[in-house]
């Protein structure tokens, strides 16, 4: 017989907060990365990321706070993934920018850090399966 993993009720609500919070990441980024090309919307914009980033903060916490013991560890590995792999890239940043290099803007920092993150989730659950 196949494998056939549980589908419950919570299962489905939290693969549902994890994707409105990865909507809601993104349509703050989209907002804040439009306010330079279109300066007559810029306070809509900036209202509108502001909005997308505190749903995505609000999404975050509903998804934490819903998982078990093994899902926490699971998170807290990729939250430690995640914070020293941008520790990491920032520093190399800071250093190619002593020797030279073209800053890069500070909105690549949160899109790494939500990156990082997402690839820890995904290393960390399949290592322990």
């Amino acid at each position: 017989m196949l494998y056939q993993p549980v589908r419950d009720e919570l299962t489905d609500r939290r693969k549902a907060t994890l994707l409105l919070f990865y909507l809601a990441a993104v349509l703050s980024v989209i907002a804040l990365s439009l306010v330079g090309t279109l300066p007559s919307f810029r306070a809509s914009l900036l209202a509108v990321a502001i909005a997308g980033a505190a749903a995505a903060i609000l999404f975050l916490l509903f998804f934490l706070r819903s998982n078990d013991e093994h899902e926490r560890q699971i998170n807290y590995r990729a939250l430690t993934f995640a914070f020293t792999g941008t520790l990491a890239f920032s520093a190399a940043i800071g250093f190619f920018q002593s020797c030279g290099f073209h800053p890069v803007s500070w909105l690549g920092i949160p899109a790494l850090m939500i990156i990082l993150w997402s690839a820890g989730l995904i290393l960390y659950s399949w290592r322990d399966r």
